[in-house]
């Protein structure tokens, strides 16, 4: 019965600390003024689809696909990376470029991912996310 005591307890404690550190960021967030948008992020892998080796550079590639972006988004931020996958007991080892998107919508991204696909046949993983965010500037 103390055991169950004990445990009811330490239970109560761990919502009300937990509800607590809940209220204390929504207020934090207040306090900065967020605006609430969707996050979306690409990862293009620049490897062929057809010959699964990278074909263009990745500058090049970047230059490229920053003009495609900006064509339907009003600003992305891009960074390089390495992605690794299996096919079949390989290890593929791919050049991927990060590209983060605030303020966009479904139908410019489609739009974007489309024509990034077609045009260079290279793989595209799209996610979308709420996001609460603000530009802050001096």
């Amino acid at each position: 019965m103390k055991k169950k005591l004990y445990l009811l307890g330490v239970f109560i404690l761990c919502v009300v600390t937990l509800s607590g550190c809940t209220l204390s960021s929504e207020k934090k967030s207040e306090t900065l003024g967020l605006e609430s948008t969707d996050r979306y992020e690409l990862l293009i892998g620049l490897n062929d689809v057809g010959t699964g080796k990278q074909i263009m550079d990745t500058q090049e590639a970047i230059e490229i696909i920053k003009m495609k972006l900006l064509n339907h988004v009003s600003g992305v931020t891009i960074t390089v990376s390495n992605g690794y996958y299996y096919v079949g007991a390989f290890i593929v080892d791919e050049t991927t470029l990060n590209c983060v998107i605030y303020g966009a919508d479904d139908a410019s991204i489609t739009a974007v991912v489309d024509e990034i696909t077609s045009d260079m046949n290279v793989s595209v993983l799209v996610s979308k996310t709420p996001s609460k965010y603000r530009l802050i500037t001096p």
